[in-house]
């Protein structure tokens, strides 16, 4: 039997509210899962199911809800200095080995001289170890977040609004080196320039 495009439409709201629930970040999983109820809702009110269309419009509405209520909670963050050599740091490595080796391999790892464990309301939401360079250059190894806090905060907080939590730590200048294009666009996200145009793939900020 032909399909219409409604029916289409229908398949096309029902996959993006699949997907929604696929997201390791609460915050993606709620704003997809805004969208596909939206078009769920839409779908309902073109084939008359009008029931639907309140359920779906009801969720959104719970959806912009927690998203308002994450975004206007005031958050504490703080950065603090971690031994590579301690146990929980090479726990924390060894449960995120499998994400954070899509960085920096574990071999290259250990050359870090330098490294942090980024807190987010006395959480340790992220780890951010390197090399510490001359005149107070930080070449980043290892930038990496547990999905849970995922929402650019971290990066935003420590790079852009706050950088003195870094600078306190005798740093004035940020460098990593980018290798896929998801990488780029965060480096560029929080502010980030490459280091010029014959080195494409590394990237400079000053604190």
């Amino acid at each position: 039997m032909e399909l219409y495009w409604v029916e289409w439409f229908g398949y096309l709201a029902s996959l993006v509210v699949l997907v929604s629930f696929l997201m390791s970040s609460i915050v993606k999983l709620r704003v997809i899962n805004f969208i596909g109820c939206i078009l769920f809702a839409s779908f309902a009110y073109l084939t008359d199911s009008i029931p639907t269309v309140f359920v779906n419009l009801s969720i959104a509405c719970i959806n912009v809800y927690y998203l308002f209520q994450m975004y206007r909670t005031k958050e504490e963050f703080k950065i603090i200095s971690a031994s590579t050599a301690s146990e929980y740091f090479q726990h924390f490595i060894a449960v995120n080995q499998q994400e954070i080796e899509k960085q920096v391999s574990l071999d290259k790892l250990k050359e870090a001289d330098t490294s942090f464990y980024m807190l987010r309301d006395n959480n340790i939401a992220g780890v951010l170890a390197g090399v510490k360079e001359s005149d107070g250059v930080f070449l980043i190894m290892l930038d990496y977040v547990i999905p849970r806090y995922r929402d650019f905060k971290l990066g935003s907080y420590y790079y852009n609004t706050h950088p003195e939590f870094i600078k306190n730590k005798g740093i004035d200048t940020l460098k990593a080196i980018a290798d896929n294009e998801e990488h780029c666009f965060y480096l560029e996200k929080m502010g980030f320039v490459k280091q010029s145009e014959s080195d494409p793939h590394t990237y400079i900020k000053r604190l």
